[in-house]
């Protein structure tokens, strides 16, 4: 990937992506359910994918008012493992592009490590307009309805992945163009420029006590105590994976008790213990 830092955007292929969840925070335990990526070479479109994606968990209502897709919606859509193939293929050798890349990085980390083989996310660097409409731009506002407003980018129905990624690609292409009166010419010079090269994380490996380790690997519920406020109540969960959040580890867990999936801190877990089959 270092062989494009000194080029200019045409002459690199790139990949917008953009994504619709049904929450604010994978840490929380929230998923993808809608995925766009648009494939431009001299920006010019050679490939796209655009795909709902069953989350394998209710959507947020707020979510849902956001984007206009309810659970009906993804119902019989495939899993992001189904996806992810075709998704790390139309990103090979490009670079990323986001409105808030952090927010569909961070997404896209968490989906890739759920699934059960060792193919990982893309790996090369992004770009996030977000950024580089706040570090070089004036707007009023920095969202991508008002940053394209601004620079004249007609926008379809917003908060759809396809739509979004489209408005996203020519809000970038009519950034460039205004930047290069800086001498920003090139992708590394536009990395530099929004604060440096942003990465979708690694997955996070947090430490885990014995119990809940041991269920996660033999796939067995735990018959926890856990603290909410003054209040300590005992429930049987059937932990899904760990999580990490500003310096917090969280277990998403689906949750006998309320019939639901839920995300439970792991500091006000205050006992578990394995639930042995037939034991219960």
């Amino acid at each position: 990937m270092d062989d494009v830092l000194g080029r200019a955007l045409v002459d690199v292929p790139i990949v917008v992506i953009d994504t619709e969840t049904t929450g604010l925070s994978p840490a929380l335990g929230h998923r993808i359910i809608e995925v766009a990526a648009l494939r431009l070479e001299g920006w010019r479109e050679v490939a796209r994918l655009n795909q709902l994606v069953d989350p394998g968990r209710p959507i947020d209502p707020g979510a849902s008012r956001v984007s206009g897709i309810y659970d009906e919606d993804v119902a019989g859509a495939p899993p992001f493992a189904q996806v992810a193939q075709a998704l790390s293929e139309i990103s090979d050798g490009a670079i990323l592009v986001a409105h808030n890349a952090p927010f569909d990085a961070g997404f896209l980390a968490l989906e890739y490590a759920l699934l059960d083989e060792d193919a990982g996310p893309p790996s090369s660097p992004w770009l996030c307009t977000l950024r580089l409409a706040r570090r070089l731009f004036y707007f009023r506002r920095n969202s991508l309805g008002a940053v394209a407003y601004e620079l004249g980018v007609p926008t379809g129905r917003a908060h759809r992945a396809m739509n979004d990624a489209r408005t996203t690609a020519e809000v970038l292409r009519r950034m460039e163009r205004q930047v290069q009166r800086y001498r920003l010419q090139t992708v590394g010079d536009l990395l530099q420029a929004q604060g440096g090269p942003i990465y979708t994380p690694a997955p996070p490996q947090p430490s885990l006590p014995p119990a809940l380790a041991e269920a996660l690997a033999r796939n067995c519920p735990l018959r926890i105590r856990y603290k909410s406020g003054r209040q300590q109540t005992e429930r049987i969960i059937e932990p899904l994976y760990p999580t990490e959040r500003d310096g917090k580890i969280y277990v998403v867990a689906y949750c006998q008790l309320r019939h639901a999936q839920r995300t439970f801190r792991l500091d006000r877990i205050v006992s578990a213990r394995l639930v042995e089959p037939g034991r219960e």
